[in-house]
């Protein structure tokens, strides 16, 4: 740079020129500035030039980022080119001035430092000015746009007469129509059309003309991020030589889509997939990306996620008879089809892989082969289906090693067999999958993750009731086939397919491990079969077998799940005492069982036995003896006025000390109809027994009497644990009834200790709110107030104590006026509030009075109205703004309402969002759900009307309700509608 030498010439020469300037006339002296300030100009400069440098580093850098997409101004070429020329000129400068220090012995002329003085300040103000020119020029410009890049179209099969997965497509294309909708899942089994969805949607859009770019990326196992920059790079002829870094490449990919409508497809996503690492962002308006996966953990990524089912019955024969021809309308071969259309499963795959077998076979037999072929575990898969078995053994040879058997024992249940999830943890807990466990709570919350593992994975099926699942059946062929090959040692009696009616010889029964006869016709056992390895036995669903022969269980030491659910056998025999293996013991449902026999106290590994819904009169005594029992569910008969009588004897429901000596008792359930006054007599001893077992976590008990309550709750071990908490040997569920209001409604029968199960039912018509219900009520997740007759809010329990409840009902209170009173309540109200049932409250007038927090009542998902008569509108506008998650409203025989939202401007048009489902049943004065035309329905779905006389109008259309699907009427109403509605409405209607 400048250096030090100018700096010592100046500091020789400036001091006798300032003293003899003393004499110089005023006007010199702004000259001798430049020499007395020269050191501070040079810096400045110095200073001034680095910014210059330093912008311009700037602007060359983004020239060279954006080259793909912009080019450079002339302004910015000449700018540029001044740069460059003022830094020769003080290159110049600098060489001009080097040797000053030794100019005259170190003494320069005062007219050479005064020329150089000026010359600094000058060039200094040339930079800055310079410098601030680059902020007023444009530097670049968009490149003249690339023609679209046409969208290639896929040889795909069409699906216009698969109606089952045309309407994916068609409600994908809707999706794709909102811009606030950027990631959407397509998600399913394998093999259950996922591509073929994604590849018709490619075509449509290409149709439609919705993208200037559609990007199709198969990703399968191999898939990257790269690989997707690649075909992106690819198809808008990107140019990326010499750049290597994926990140630089991002941007780019990112700059040259920011503003243009783009549709990405991924077909066969394994993993997560960072958008961001691809140059997808957010920020993208125009940019739309959809996923197709197996895994169904990938939706909480989603805006939205659309679930492949497997086709209809209709749409699977419509596939397989597009394929095969009239030939399956034959007698010879229907039966056939529809069988092998039964093993197919729905599965668009499937049916065609098979379809494509029998192409132009005429010969029956062939299609028995291929049949046999399919049914048959121990046989490897049938050529047509050796994909998909390859396809579901990688995903469960990827599973942890204790989570295989538990998936495996899948095949034990019949095709779309629907098995209770807390069933089926207890089993795979007897059977030890699930280890390392010593209460059963820890199991069941280690069984739900596993379960949930496999549904994510497409694994499993929700069943049509809740807690269900079911293993779709060409996924349960699978499971079949890998159990009979990975346990060859291993036996297996399964009956599939077709009923059997007759007695199973010994010899079949001999050495197996695991029986699964579950809704067969069986009338008879065979006597004394050989099977000391037996592990498993499922006899549920028999309905004709009775009796169960004397020596059935001598050599079955080694069982641990016994199922005889919903059986007609009249009794156990003695030898059930060699059960000595024996971990749960199903005998619910069999109402002709009217007794234990004394044998069962032979049974020490019992860990769980269920005996709701039989003909037990009384619990033996001898059920004192099994303390390693953790889990006890039992009912009794609603008919006892009186102490039982068996052999001439008065007995008692439970004996006393029977559930006291159960020291090892975790779960607890006693079921008892509240008209049996056989309970009422033993109630407080009872519960007094139960309130000794110290490792009890959860709780189904009946309190006729509040005092019971209050004692009970007073001295129990457990429940005093939860005074600080949940964690811990404490109180998990429970599922209480104080009072004795419609106790037969309440303690149902699916009751399995399950940890978010925490209800209480208060039914004490006049009583007051004891202080010990509160301190439950504080703990309760649900809550369900019955009968009482002088509450007339929810504040007389104090909101306090309910700002956990999830699901709350009230029913029969014919003083509630309203639920929440906010001229008393205060803070936050019902917080965590998801179900709200409100059901025949007579002076009911509104949900809530006064004002409340914003924040109560925002999760509520469902708002359930019946037989209200008082009420007349059930969303006024101050309530409304809360419901930003309601997704299910039905309100049905309040023969007063006449509106659902009410009118006026403090309702904004976005206050519903999450509202899926309507229904509006029998109300005879609704003139209106909504008047304001810019309210917006975004999520809305399916309306049901029924019986709404005056309802002349709808609020809904295509523009404020993207998704509505149909709405569901009568013939009558919909042809009283104004004209104006039905044409906007009628590709909507459904007439029921």
């Amino acid at each position: 740079m400048w250096g030090a030498a100018a700096t010592q010439a100046l500091g020789n020469i400036v001091t006798p020129a300032v003293q003899v300037g003393n004499g110089i006339v005023g006007c010199l002296r702004s000259k001798y500035d430049y020499v007395r300030n020269l050191s501070e100009n040079i810096a400045k400069l110095e200073r001034e030039e680095r910014y210059l440098s330093s912008k311009e580093a700037d602007i060359i850098t983004m020239l060279n980022r954006k080259d793909q997409v912009m080019e450079r101004t002339r302004e910015c070429t000449t700018w540029l080119d001044e740069v460059q020329e003022m830094k020769d000129k003080l290159q110049q400068l600098r060489n001009r001035y080097q040797n000053i220090s030794r100019c005259f012995c170190g003494i320069c002329p005062i007219h050479n430092l005064l020329k150089l003085g000026k010359t600094i300040v000058k060039k200094t103000q040339e930079i800055i000015a310079l410098k601030s020119r680059a902020d007023q020029i444009n530097i670049m410009i968009e490149r003249e746009p690339m023609p679209p890049v046409p969208i290639i179209r896929k040889h795909t099969e069409k699906i216009d007469n698969v109606p089952s997965l045309n309407e994916h497509v068609e409600r994908l294309l809707k999706l794709l129509k909102d811009d606030n909708l950027k990631r959407v899942g397509v998600w399913g089994l394998p093999g259950v059309g996922k591509t073929t969805v994604m590849e018709n949607l490619n075509n449509k859009v290409r149709d439609t003309q919705l993208f200037d770019n559609v990007f199709w990326v198969t990703l399968s196992k191999g898939g990257s991020v790269r690989k997707i920059q690649l075909i992106i790079l690819e198809q808008l002829k990107l140019e990326v030589k010499g750049i290597h870094d994926s990140n630089r490449i991002a941007d780019l990919i990112s700059e040259v889509l920011v503003n243009k409508r783009y549709l990405l497809l991924l077909d066969e996503v394994f993993v997560e997939i960072n958008l961001k690492e691809v140059g997808i962002h957010d920020d993208h308006e125009h940019g739309a990306v959809v996923f197709a996966y197996r895994d169904r953990d990938f939706c909480r990524l989603m805006d939205d996620h659309i679930k492949i089912e497997r086709l209809s019955n209709d749409d699977a024969k419509n596939l397989f008879q597009k394929i095969v021809g009239d030939i399956i309308d034959r007698p010879s071969y229907k039966k056939i089809a529809d069988r092998l259309l039964k093993e197919c499963g729905g599965m668009p795959q499937v049916i065609k892989l098979i379809a494509d077998s029998l192409r132009n076979e005429d010969d029956p037999a062939v299609w028995r082969h291929l049949l046999s072929d399919m049914q048959s575990p121990g046989t490897e898969p049938v050529q047509e289906m050796q994909e998909l078995y390859k396809a579901f053994k990688l995903i469960y040879d990827k599973l942890p090693v204790d989570k295989k058997p538990c998936l495996l024992y899948w095949a034990l249940f019949p095709p779309d067999y629907e098995v209770y999830q807390e069933y089926l943890i207890e089993c795979w807990k007897a059977e030890q999958f699930i280890v390392e466990v010593r209460k059963l709570g820890d199991a069941r919350d280690k069984g739900h993750a596993i379960i949930r593992e496999f549904e994510k994975k497409s694994l499993l099926e929700r069943g049509s009731k809740a807690g269900h699942f079911k293993m779709p059946l060409f996924l349960r062929r699978m499971a079949l086939k890998i159990t009979y090959q990975e346990e060859k040692d291993s036996k297996f009696l399964l009956i599939d397919g077709e009923e059997i009616e007759e007695q199973l010889s010994e010899e079949e029964w001999e050495d197996v491990q695991r029986v699964s006869l579950i809704g067969q016709k069986l009338c008879n056992l065979p006597n004394r079969p050989t099977c000391s390895k037996i592990s498993t036995l499922l006899l549920q669903k028999n309905p004709s077998l009775t009796k169960i022969p004397e020596s059935f269980f001598e050599c079955m030491c080694g069982l641990k799940v016994l199922d005889l659910y919903d059986t007609r056998i009249i009794s156990l025999p003695s030898s059930i005492s060699n059960l000595i293996n024996l971990r749960v013991m199903y005998l619910n449902n069999c109402g002709e069982l009217v007794e234990l026999p004394p044998q069962v106290e032979k049974l020490k590994s019992l860990e769980i036995l269920d005996l709701r819904s039989t003909g037990i009169l009384t619990l033996p005594e001898e059920l004192a003896q099994l303390t390693g029992l953790k889990c006890l569910r039992v009912s009794f008969k609603q008919n006892f006025s009186c102490p039982n009588h068996i052999n001439g004897q008065p007995k008692e429901l439970i004996p006393s000390n029977v559930i006291a000596s159960l020291s090892s008792l975790q779960e607890l359930s006693i079921d008892v109809d509240f008209k049996n006054q056989s309970w009422n007599q033993i109630v407080d001893r009872v519960a007094e027994e139960v309130a000794s077992l110290k490792a009890l976590t959860s709780l189904c008990f009946y309190f006729p009497r509040l005092s019971c309550f209050e004692t009970f709750i007073e001295n129990c071990i457990s429940w005093k644990r939860n005074s600080m908490g949940w964690e811990g040997n404490g109180f998990r569920s429970f599922r209480i009834l104080v009072g004795n209001h419609k106790a037969d409604t309440f303690l149902g029968f699916d009751f399995f200790g399950y940890t978010a199960e925490r209800h209480l039912r208060f039914s004490a018509g006049e009583e007051d709110i004891p202080f010990a219900l509160s301190k439950i009520l504080n703990k309760a997740l649900s809550f369900e107030l019955i009968g009482h007759h002088r509450a007339k809010n929810l504040s007389v329990f104090g909101t306090e104590y309910l700002k956990e409840v999830e699901a709350c009902t009230i029913e029969e209170c014919n003083e509630i006026e309203s639920i929440i009173d906010g001229t008393i309540a205060t803070g936050v109200l019902f917080e965590f509030l998801q179900k709200l049932h409100l059901i025949n409250l007579p002076k009911l007038v509104s949900i809530c009075r006064g004002s409340i927090d914003s924040m109560s009542l925002t999760k509520l998902t469902t708002l359930t109205l019946k037989k209200c008569p008082k009420l007349k509108c059930l969303l006024p506008g101050d309530m409304i703004q809360l419901l930003c998650h309601l997704q299910d409203l039905q309100v049905e025989e309040c023969f007063e309402i006449n509106k659902i939202i009410e009118d006026g401007g403090i309702v904004q048009s976005e206050s519903l969002p999450r509202l899926k489902n309507m229904e509006l049943y029998n109300l005879p004065k609704l003139l209106s759900v909504c008047e304001d035309n810019s309210f917006e329905w975004p999520s809305l779905e399916i309306v049901k009307i029924k019986t709404c006389s005056e309802l002349k109008d709808l609020p809904f259309s295509v523009e404020n309700a993207p998704r509505l699907r149909v709405i569901e009427c009568t013939t009558n109403w919909w042809n009283k509608l104004n004209d104006s509605t039905k044409d906007r409405l009628k590709d909507l209607h459904s007439i029921t």
